[in-house]
């Protein structure tokens, strides 16, 4: 498809200025995950301290806009603490932090709210649970409340020992407990629109746990260590298999402590041994599709930061793993820029930071261009999510001019809600630019022309999946400006250069030419620089251009075939 732009009679040097200015940013967008934990246990990253609706939403509005700005892509947004939620439960009461009251219902759904927030952001969002742990803290209100779990399954809760301070725990060895713990994971999964779930403290508080009637109950024969992991492992088993019939794109994870098992250099509380967590049978048997483990340290201490990531990406079964990284500790918040190279050297997925708090005010050090999350090609399996594939999306151009095009989007998907994205690509030049990311329920974009590098320009739109991989691509549409060509064809095409403005020379050339291009000023040469220039115009930036006074171009060979004399 070929359309010719508008021929306006506005004069040579308008036109070129004009093309040289409209710039379009413009860059290949990258995989990796780039994620913030946004807390809402005792309040600490979010509601803020009031109960005024508004101002939470407010307040929460902020923070999504901030990440994106700092060109993060995914928020772990905490919906469970202390077995109170942030979202419209028939299972648990609602949360505290929202009315000041356990079970008091606000004007709002924040996890609804918070979804919202990430499509408008370009933001994943996982609903992040804290699971077996159902109290911690000063705050007794959650255990006075009659709606509080410790209060209507009690036979359901041990009490642990943890830094010396009394800590309420699940039970994961009694089947009740691990039913009610699937049904929260469902109900979220099945009612609300989120990218992925993330299970926290999915582990036993420590060895010293009192279950020793359900173990000799249930166990038939296994030893308590791997009875306990089991425990867990079923809880994952069960809610995999329920969910992913229905929701196929739902990312399941879970965020582990940072040992996996001791080694050298790395040695501590451990994840397999300590508190049950059989993280590598999880990876292997595809019962996650990503895994945050909480490297909490600095490189060269023990536990050792680079020996314990690269443990955890050697044995991921082709899955993702994203490092957590502790931006609290300042030992750690130093290195966060060498973890993220570090990251990319072992090909991590990408990393996580602890908390929203701790990198709110900081200035976007870590990331200086856009990128979607990692890939999952797994998750593509079931023939029922490739259906929309075969889809496509028209558009066509509804109004031109010399600088602007509008175009209107007709998408009838049936599997709409499949779609995140719809991206605009820039095909003219040798790779493809992608240049604007679009909402699916937009109809009418404007684009303005790039730089001006050629007299035929061509787009393309992609549709990006809920995985953030392209799923079709259209026509190209080839938009040509024949002013430009006219003058280009003309035998009164001005071939001699000319000045656009103090920092910009046109210089036009009869066929393509690799050149050396040679600045002299009054005392002599200044500098030099290699060039690839087109036949027909070419604009050169050049700083103190008033200042120069001849350029020569330089053949590769050493001839000098043209001199511009400027002033």
């Amino acid at each position: 498809m070929k359309i010719r732009l508008k021929n306006h009679r506005k004069t040579y040097y308008l036109i070129i200025f004009l093309f040289f200015t409209q710039i379009i940013i413009s860059q290949q967008i990258k995989r990796e995950t780039r994620a913030v934990w946004v807390s809402t246990n005792f309040g600490l990253d979010w509601p803020p301290k009031t109960y005024d609706a508004q101002i939470q939403k407010e307040t929460l509005r902020t923070i999504f806009k901030n990440i994106h700005d700092k060109h993060f892509n995914t928020v772990y947004f905490q919906v469970r603490s202390n077995a109170t939620v942030m979202y419209n439960s028939s299972i648990e009461p609602y949360s505290p932090y929202l009315t000041g009251i356990v079970g008091g219902i606000p004007d709002y759904d924040p996890l609804k709210f918070a979804i919202k927030l990430g499509k408008e952001y370009g933001l994943e969002v996982h609903a992040w649970l804290n699971m077996m742990r159902c109290f911690s803290g000063e705050n007794k209100s959650f255990l006075l409340s009659p709606l509080h779990i410790t209060n209507i399954h009690p036979e359901w809760i041990n009490k642990s020992f943890v830094n010396g301070k009394i800590t309420y725990w699940l039970n994961a060895g009694l089947f009740e407990v691990q039913e009610y713990l699937t049904r929260i994971l469902l109900e979220i999964a099945l009612n609300y629109d989120v990218d992925g779930i993330q299970l926290d403290y999915f582990r036993y508080p420590a060895v010293n746990f009192n279950d020793e009637n359900e173990y000799n109950k249930f166990a038939f024969g296994t030893d308590i260590a791997n009875w306990r992991r089991n425990n867990l492992t079923k809880i994952l088993k069960e809610f995999k298999q329920r969910v992913r019939p229905k929701n196929p794109f739902l990312k399941i994870g879970v965020t582990p402590i940072g040992i996996r098992e001791n080694m050298k250099g790395a040695t501590g509380l451990e994840g397999f041994h300590s508190v049950y967590q059989d993280t590598e049978r999880w990876l292997k048997e595809s019962l996650v599709d990503y895994m945050v483990p909480q490297i909490y340290w600095p490189f060269e201490n023990n536990p050792d930061f680079g020996i314990l990531a690269q443990d955890w990406v050697t044995k991921s079964y082709g899955k993702n793993i994203v490092l957590g990284l502790a931006a609290y500790k300042p030992n750690v918040k130093n290195e966060i820029k060498m973890m993220i190279d570090f990251s990319r050297k072992i090909n991590a997925a990408g990393i996580a930071i602890f908390r929203y708090e701790n990198i709110s005010n900081i200035d976007n050090l870590y990331f200086n261009n856009i990128a979607f999350p990692k890939n999952m090609e797994w998750k593509y399996n079931n023939d029922e999510v490739l259906k929309y594939k075969k889809e496509k999306i028209k558009w066509r151009i509804t109004s031109l001019d010399s600088s602007e095009i509008n175009i209107h989007l007709q998408n009838n998907s049936k599997v709409q809600n499949n779609i995140r994205y719809l991206v605009l690509n820039n095909l003219s030049g040798e790779k493809k630019k992608k240049i604007k990311l679009i909402k699916p329920s937009i109809k009418n974009i404007k684009i303005k022309l790039p730089v001006y590098k050629q007299l035929l320009f061509s787009y393309g739109i992609e549709k990006i999946d809920r995985l953030w991989n392209k799923a079709a691509f259209v026509d190209t549409i080839n938009i040509e400006v024949p002013y430009l060509l006219q003058l280009k064809n003309s035998a009164d095409v001005p071939t001699k250069p000319a000045i656009l403005d103090n920092n910009i020379i046109s210089i036009f050339l009869h066929k393509r030419q690799n050149v050396v291009l040679q600045y002299f000023n009054d005392k002599g040469a200044i500098k030099q620089e290699k060039k690839e220039l087109n036949r027909g115009y070419n604009f050169i930036t050049c700083k103190n251009l008033r200042s120069i006074k001849s350029i020569k171009l330089i053949s590769p060979n050493g001839n000098l075939f043209k001199t511009i004399n400027l002033f």
